[in-house]
């Protein structure tokens, strides 16, 4: 019986890190220099935004064994912390799109 890895091929850390610049450079074009990093089963995502020289925490995404399948955790300035939660799988529906009249 395989097991599952405990963290993420080189090839699927290529390709989150390419779908979030993708992602950001697309929503958010003036965000400032993107910087994403892997370490074991997280990866981090920060951004040196406008008026800033560090870089600014953003997200962070923990593996959960396949390449569909994340827990997402949102960085709390207030805290210093990452509050987590899963990402829904590739066989969610996406959202309905919003009026924007």
């Amino acid at each position: 019986m395989d097991s599952v890895p405990q963290t993420p091929d080189p090839q699927t850390r290529n390709a989150v890190t390419a779908r979030i610049t993708a992602h950001v450079t697309a929503g958010w074009p003036r965000l400032g220099e993107l910087l994403v990093r892997h370490r074991g089963q997280y990866c981090y995502v920060a951004a040196t935004l406008p008026g800033h020289r560090e870089p600014t925490p953003i997200l962070r995404l923990r593996w959960q064994g396949s390449a569909d399948e994340w827990a997402i955790g949102i960085y709390k300035a207030s805290t210093g912390q990452y509050s987590e939660t899963t990402c829904p799988g590739p066989s969610a529906r996406p959202p309905a799109p919003r009026n924007k009249g």
